[in-house]
C-alpha cells in the first residue's frame, strides 16, 4: 500500500511541476515568438504561376500520351477493341466495375441484373438489348467522356483498363459475368 501511494504521489508531483513550468513558459514568452515564420518559397510556385521547371522542346510529344488520348466521343465510336475478351481482362474489368460503376449500374448475379442501392436513380441495366447493340467503341467512349448523368472517367483509367471494363460488360451481357 505504501509503495503504490508513493508512486501516485510522485506522478502527481511530476504533473504539477510540468503544469507550472509550462504555464510560466507561455506567460513569459511573447506571442510573436510562438508563431511560425511565413515561408515565401511556396508563394510564387509553379502551380500558381502556371510555369513548369523545364519547358518541353518545341514539337515534342510526351511518351505514351498520344495512345492515351481520344479527341471526341465520335472518335471513340470508331475504336476497335485491341484486346481479346480473355479471363484476365474480364476479371480486371469486373474489379474496376465493382469499385467504380456498381454503385449506379448495379451488379449481376447468376446472369440476372441486381439493381443498385440508389433511391434517386434506377440502375442502368447494361444487359438490355439497346446496350448490347452498341459498339465496343461506344462503351469505351461512354466511360471515357461520360454520357448523360454518368461522369467522365477518361482521366482515371488507362486505355487497357477502359477495354477491360468493356470486356467485362460484354461478358455480363452474354450472361457470364
Amino acid at each position: 500500500m505504501g509503495f503504490r501511494r508513493s508512486i501516485s504521489d510522485l506522478l502527481a508531483l511530476k504533473l504539477g511541476v510540468s503544469l507550472v513550468l509550462g504555464i510560466s513558459f507561455f506567460c513569459a514568452v511573447p506571442d510573436s515568438v510562438l508563431a511560425l515564420p511565413f515561408n515565401q518559397d511556396m508563394v510564387g510556385n509553379q502551380l500558381v504561376t502556371g510555369t513548369i521547371m523545364r519547358p518541353k522542346p518545341p514539337g515534342s510529344v510526351p511518351i505514351g500520351s498520344v495512345s492515351r488520348r481520344v479527341e471526341s466521343y465520335n472518335d471513340a465510336l470508331e475504336l476497335k477493341n485491341p484486346q481479346t475478351g480473355d479471363e484476365r481482362s474480364a476479371t480486371e474489368g469486373k474489379r474496376l466495375f465493382e469499385m467504380n460503376c456498381q454503385v449506379c449500374h448495379g451488379r449481376w448475379e447468376d446472369g440476372k441484373h441486381i439493381g443498385n442501392t440508389l433511391v434517386v436513380m434506377p440502375a442502368m441495366d447494361l444487359t438490355l438489348q439497346m446496350y448490347k447493340d452498341k459498339s465496343d467503341g461506344s462503351i469505351f467512349g461512354a466511360v471515357y467522356f461520360g454520357k448523360g448523368l454518368m461522369p467522365a472517367y477518361g482521366w482515371k483509367f488507362s486505355p487497357t483498363e477502359h477495354w477491360d471494363l468493356v470486356n467485362y460488360v460484354r461478358r455480363a451481357q452474354a450472361g457470364n459475368p
